[in-house]
């Protein structure tokens, strides 16, 4: 199997989704792995697909490339080298951190920042300006893998000092397994 990252980005409307996932059916690829949103008025889709290798790729990038003119999209579709592609483990999420305050310049930054020295991993990050005018808040959700080694009430405690320098609330909470009834 070959293994492929596609991304689309362009003006949110509706049949994105349909027009490039009927593609990759078409081409007999199989979807493993996604994240769609829309971000103000923009459409961000990124995936990871698979594909046999007996597929030709040149059918697939005609019909993206006939999709991405006629929705006015970017799109781009890299291969994922097998070394990075099977086999590979991605750790789990395993902390939540939650962010809420005024919107400033840096924020994502330097939260970003002090997780990467701690040898902390964003897994998932999603922000948003919620509120009017002078009632708005910034919010920020990361869903991070801390490794065993991080003592985490030293991190609870940095962040908790870089939010109040940036005039913040930063939290962080471990992910609880999931127990089936």
């Amino acid at each position: 199997m070959k293994r492929f990252a596609l991304t689309a980005i362009g003006r949110d409307r509706p049949g994105i989704v349909a027009a490039v996932t009927r593609a990759l059916y078409e081409h007999r690829c199989n979807i493993e792995d996604s994240s769609m949103t829309i971000l103000e008025d923009e459409f961000a889709m990124i995936l990871i697909m698979t594909m046999t290798e007996r597929e030709n790729l040149h059918p697939l990038r005609t019909e993206l490339e006939s999709i991405e003119e006629s929705m006015n999209l970017a799109i781009h579709l890299k291969e994922i080298p097998p070394e990075l592609g099977e086999g590979a483990k991605r750790p789990l999420s395993n902390y939540i951190i939650t962010l809420h305050g005024a919107d400033k310049s840096g924020i994502v930054y330097k939260t970003a920042a002090l997780l990467s020295e701690k040898g902390i991993n964003i897994t998932d990050l999603e922000t948003k300006i919620l509120g009017e005018d002078k009632k708005r808040i910034y919010i920020m959700v990361m869903e991070v893998f801390v490794p065993s080694s991080v003592d985490t009430k030293k991190v609870e405690y940095e962040l908790a000092n870089l939010g109040r320098t940036l005039g913040v609330t930063i939290r962080i909470k471990p992910i609880e397994a999931f127990e089936p009834l």
